[in-house]
């Protein structure tokens, strides 16, 4: 893993691919997470831009996260201004090398999330509360916990 300061910087590491199987050609950091308790692992899109996790909307019926109390959020996005909410959720990270990584996270969910547009890793609620690297070249992701 990464060292900081001959510190632990990072305790695990994925592989990543560059394509969702639902994108238009542009390159995507893509990687297998379960949000929740989910009983298998999801292709999440990494996106550092985004505001907010968005957990895709049949996954978010099924953990019952629309009976989860949240903060109201409007989310700008491709598919326009979506109204929903940001509730608590954890999300895992599976690591290919060393530790997977379980973050008490918070996710936007919202009915009106297009099905087909999938999950997505932000940085609200999510990446900032981990740190992480990426290294291109090799398609590897490394995370860990702060601190």
């Amino acid at each position: 893993m990464l060292t900081l300061e001959d510190q632990l910087f990072t305790t695990g590491r994925c592989r990543y691919t560059d394509a969702d199987g639902r994108s238009d050609g542009a390159a995507k950091i893509c990687m297998k997470v379960v949000p929740g308790d989910w009983e298998s692992p999801v292709v999440a899109v990494l996106d550092t831009g985004a505001d907010w996790s968005v957990i895709n909307t049949e996954i978010a019926e099924d953990l019952g996260l629309f009976r989860v109390e949240g903060e109201s959020i409007a989310l700008s996005t491709r598919f326009g201004t979506i109204a929903g909410y940001g509730v608590p959720a954890p999300v895992t990270l599976i690591a290919d090398d060393g530790d997977s990584l379980r973050i008490d996270a918070t996710v936007f969910i919202s009915s009106d999330w297009p099905r087909k547009a999938g999950t997505f890793l932000g940085y609200s609620g999510l990446l900032e509360r981990i740190r992480f690297a990426v290294d291109p070249p090799r398609n590897d992701f490394f995370f860990g916990p702060l601190g």
